[in-house]
């Protein structure tokens, strides 16, 4: 096997072996629940071997995709799970050099990982008009995550590789795992058919479901922050702290929850005269005027928490907070919202213009208030340290000189300052002035970035952006110098 001259994955020994562990913990996760579910006990003699094989009598289209898994999609996995196999013990025995053992390490974790996201693809594919609707928007909060923060702020391509992980491996694996789980805690938990108590069975599958939902947001968690936490890893070497890991989150967050949307708005835009809601209020809900709750803010609060334990003493006490704050917060706020609505009923008119533009969207949103001001607390408290750590990075800069000189500290050092000189800058001297004033502030910022970096590779990157900020200064007019 020949590896071609430059392997376009840089090889970092440490996110190799942290994405190969995580990559081994999953797929074990994923054995037990499978070995849990073939041994259920049967409740009806009709009962395939896999309760995610199960379809319920009429259930069909996407109500069922929460139900069931598709035959192709489980073989792939264990097709997957063989092959991930076999190709660790392939390793282990040749012992592979260094650039033929990267290969094989990000082979096998493809093999481990990607089968999954068949599920969430496919519920893409199939209802691609709902999925392109929900795109724009999603494409706004996305491009807000890249360009809120102008100082060592997390690369376009990390995002778009989080978002990736929460749109694939995040949905698809926790779908794939609480489809098995269901099928257990029905068998033993959940009651056969029987005409005598009709009730008794409904009671018991209400239990299930409530088990099951709390299992798929404990599991959704811990597998964004496996991603999170090798995201970090990835970017050690640059400014890793409060701020990344709340950017990187939400990013996660924000792939979950377009999928997650793009198959609620089908089924509620079918079924929804069954359910009491229709498929434009589930867009109006989910990606609209609460696009940011949800999954991105118990993301953003996630990541959050795993970047402020990324530089706390005690990092496993500060992880294992941020993790039982999502996960209760996941699970909470959608039972506590459920409640709510259940105690309005009868007070106001379901499908009213006061219940779709206030009453409904306060009460999923009004139990999510709590996390959400612990995030911006934290985004706030990450902003005020990265200000300080910018400030002595720019005078580091300037007095390396000509790129940052002393007179464009001020302007350099506050936000406001930067915006409006841009803003100045348009209305006196144009569009193009105004562009060109942006991109020199922003390779100023990158340059200034390096000095809070260490990352041992990077030799000659500085005096190469060092360059390229002179000659944007020479390409700025000479009227906004």
């Amino acid at each position: 096997m020949r590896l071609p001259a430059a392997l376009p994955v840089r090889d970092d020994p440490l996110v190799r072996a942290r994405a190969l562990l995580i990559g081994r913990l999953a797929i074990a996760l994923y054995l037990l629940e499978l070995v849990l579910d073939l041994t259920r006990p049967r409740l009806t003699p009709d009962e395939p071997t896999l309760s995610i094989f199960y379809k319920l009598p009429g259930a069909s289209g996407s109500f069922a995709q929460l139900l069931a898994m598709p035959r192709a999609v489980f073989w792939t996995v264990l097709a997957g799970i063989a092959a991930g196999v076999l190709l660790q013990v392939y390793a282990a025995l040749t012992r592979p050099s260094d650039r033929r053992s990267v290969l094989l390490t990000w082979l096998t974790l493809g093999c481990l990982l990607l089968p999954f996201g068949l599920i969430p693809l496919s519920v893409m594919v199939e209802y691609f008009p709902f999925a392109l609707a929900c795109l724009p928007s999603t494409a706004v909060v996305l491009l807000l995550l890249h360009g809120g923060v102008r100082f060592a702020r997390v690369p376009l391509g990390a995002l778009l590789a989080a978002f990736a992980w929460g749109a694939l491996i995040v949905f698809g694996f926790g779908r794939a795992c609480s489809g098995l789980v269901f099928g257990t805690l029905n068998g033993y938990l959940g009651g056969a058919p029987s005409a005598a108590d009709p009730g008794r069975m409904l009671k018991s599958l209400y239990h299930v479901m409530g088990l099951t939902i709390l299992h798929l947001d404990a599991v959704d968690e811990l597998v964004v922050a496996a991603g999170v936490v090798l995201l970090l890893l990835m970017f050690r070497h640059r400014v890793t702290d409060v701020v990344t890991g709340l950017s990187l989150g939400a990013a996660v967050g924000l792939g979950y929850n377009f999928v997650e949307s793009t198959l609620l708005i089908k089924i509620y835009g079918s079924l929804g005269s069954f359910l009491g809601v229709s498929g434009g209020f589930e867009y109006w809900i989910r990606q609209s005027i609460g696009l940011l709750g949800g999954q991105v803010t118990f993301g953003a609060l996630l990541g959050a928490g795993l970047g402020l334990a990324a530089k706390a003493r005690r990092r496993g006490l500060v992880a294992t907070a941020a993790l039982v704050a999502a996960i209760g917060g996941t699970s909470g706020a959608e039972t506590v919202s459920g409640w709510l609505s259940r105690q309005v009923q009868g007070h106001v008119e379901l499908g009213s213009a006061l219940d779709t533009l206030v009453i409904s969207p306060l009460l999923w949103l009004l139990p999510q208030l709590p996390f959400t001001a612990l995030a911006v607390a934290l985004l706030v408290h990450g902003l005020r340290e990265r200000g300080r750590v910018m400030r002595a990075a720019l005078q580091q800069e300037a007095a390396v000189g000509p790129a940052v000189t002393q007179a464009e500290l001020p302007v350099l050092a506050s936000a406001a300052r930067r915006f409006w000189a841009v803003v100045g800058t348009w209305r006196w001297y144009g569009r193009g002035a105004a562009r060109a004033l942006h991109r020199l502030q922003t390779a100023q910022l990158e340059l200034a970035g390096r000095h809070v970096q260490n990352d041992p590779t990077d030799t000659s990157q500085g005096d190469d952006m060092r360059t390229r900020t002179v000659r944007l200064k020479g390409d700025l007019p000479a009227v906004t110098r």
